[in-house]
């Protein structure tokens, strides 16, 4: 299963650039995010920045809606051009179906699970909906704390809809089939405190740097 997670993201990273078309948004929260679940009842917040060919700062919400699966609401600005920044929303679910224990031999953890998002710039708004499948492997460190490097490939819908002229009729909007990569890794300092750095490949290529803190 390792080495099948593995050739599988190393396929995708090599044929995206290829596959993404130039003309892609992408997303303006990145990934951030293993394939391990909270934990029914946990919630953690974070806050990143995204370095990349647009501008973002973002904080999500994420709380575990059952053992093995967990949503998150995401709230931030994106600046895509260095003028003015715009406010946008997304969220996502993750449901794990693979689990790294003592109880199995398995030693990657697999999730999947749905997306979107929705930013209005000016003269055209862009929603993204889709899915996704994210692979991590669980590293337990000597010292304490747990290093887990991840990626996460995803297919969504983009819909890019022009503001219209005044008084002007007919639907100048269009919607593409898109794919994107995240490759990062997360770093669990303690029980309430990890650190996430990613690099992202969907059209909104870049730098992904996140905190994510333990509140429930």
């Amino acid at each position: 299963m390792k080495r099948m997670l593995v050739a599988l993201l190393l396929g995708f990273a090599l044929v995206s650039p290829s596959i993404q078309a130039a003309d892609a948004i992408g997303s303006a929260f990145g990934c951030l995010n293993t394939a391990e679940s909270i934990g029914q009842g946990r919630g953690d917040l974070n806050f990143s920045v995204g370095l990349a060919d647009a501008t973002s700062f973002v904080g999500f919400f994420r709380y575990g809606l059952s053992k093995y699966t967990d949503g998150r609401i995401k709230l931030g600005l994106v600046d895509s051009d260095g003028s003015d920044a715009k406010f946008t929303i997304g969220a996502d679910f993750n449901w794990q179906f693979i689990t790294v224990n003592a109880d199995s031999n398995h030693t990657v953890d697999l999730s999947t699970g749905g997306l979107m998002e929705f930013v209005d710039f000016d003269g055209a708004s862009v929603f993204q909906i889709g899915g996704h499948m994210t692979g991590s492997i669980p590293i337990r460190l000597k010292g304490g704390g747990k290093l887990s490097p991840y990626a996460r490939i995803n297919a969504r819908l983009e819909q890019i809809s022009l503001d219209l002229p005044p008084n002007a009729s007919g639907d100048d909007s269009e919607t593409s089939l898109k794919l994107g990569f995240n490759g990062g890794v997360k770093w669990r300092m303690n029980s309430e405190l990890s650190l996430l750095a990613e690099f992202q490949l969907d059209g909104n290529d870049g730098l992904f740097l996140g905190i994510d803190y333990r509140v429930m």
